[in-house]
């Protein structure tokens, strides 16, 4: 494999048909924000065929199952993500992570991309992985607001969190955009502007934290479980059947969560 072994990846998922977007810190890596991610993400079309195609990829690489749901349809409707490691002819710990609805990502939007597809590599949309990234971690803000520059004015002012782009950019392109720091920029008040971002952050931020709340509880005793699966029993394609099995006694499909419709989605 070249230099990013997740872009290698993801054009070795998809070598027969579209079957998975790259996301998260890689898609970032991808729209040069950063030089370099630890792990690698990716949406995964939600149907048994791209389940198969994508474990069989990984057992070739002779992956084993980190905690996290068996990768399955069942799951991966309700939520939930799956979690892969190997270690590459480097000696590298090689992480891979599939969920096929990510939070605060509309489904229209992921069946977009899969269907609009003209290559084996695949990665998310600059405004889904924005929605994304508004989880608990303090800085994923500052990439929202380098990944938000990549947009056209009209839907950066929707997206930044630079104080500096929202007041430069709200007086030509802030009308009508529902969002209190534009309106803040819009009345030439720069206090309440960076005083408004903080406050939606913070609030992104407590969603964030109850969603994954809710979904820590439901895990505890599936996870209590498969911490007892030796790292040999885990390994693909036996540890696949393990992780099923122990996922059908012990972890719910779906979890009920407080998380509340996107506010950016128009």
């Amino acid at each position: 494999m070249g230099g990013n072994i997740y872009f290698d990846l993801t054009r070795a998922f998809n070598r027969l048909e579209p079957t998975v977007a790259l996301a998260s810190g890689q898609a970032v890596v991808h729209y040069r924000v950063a030089i370099m991610s630890k792990d690698g993400d990716w949406v995964i079309r939600e149907n048994a065929d791209a389940c198969e195609r994508v474990l069989d990829v990984l057992a070739q690489h002779g992956a084993a199952y980190r905690p996290g749901a068996p990768l399955d349809p069942r799951w991966l409707s309700g939520g939930w993500s799956s979690h892969f490691e190997f270690s590459d002819d480097r000696g590298r710990r090689i992480r891979c992570d599939f969920f096929s609805r990510p939070p605060r990502v509309a489904a229209a939007a992921i069946e977009r991309l899969f269907t609009t597809s003209n290559g084996p590599f695949l990665v998310i949309d600059l405004e889904s992985l924005i929605r994304m990234k508004h989880t608990l971690r303090a800085k994923d803000y500052a990439v929202i607001g380098a990944l938000a520059a990549q947009l056209a004015p009209e839907r950066e002012i929707r997206f930044t969190t630079d104080p500096e782009r929202v007041m430069h950019l709200a007086p030509v392109h802030g009308r009508g955009v529902d969002r209190p720091a534009v309106q803040a920029a819009i009345a030439g008040d720069r206090d309440a502007v960076i005083i408004a971002l903080a406050r939606e952050q913070d609030a992104r931020q407590q969603r964030d934290r109850r969603r994954l709340d809710a979904y820590a509880a439901a895990a505890g005793p599936y996870l209590t479980a498969f911490a007892h699966l030796s790292p040999e029993h885990r390994r693909l394609p036996e540890g696949h059947r393990r992780a099923l099995a122990l996922a059908d006694r012990l972890l719910p499909p779906t979890v009920a969560h407080p998380e509340p419709a996107d506010d950016d989605a128009e």
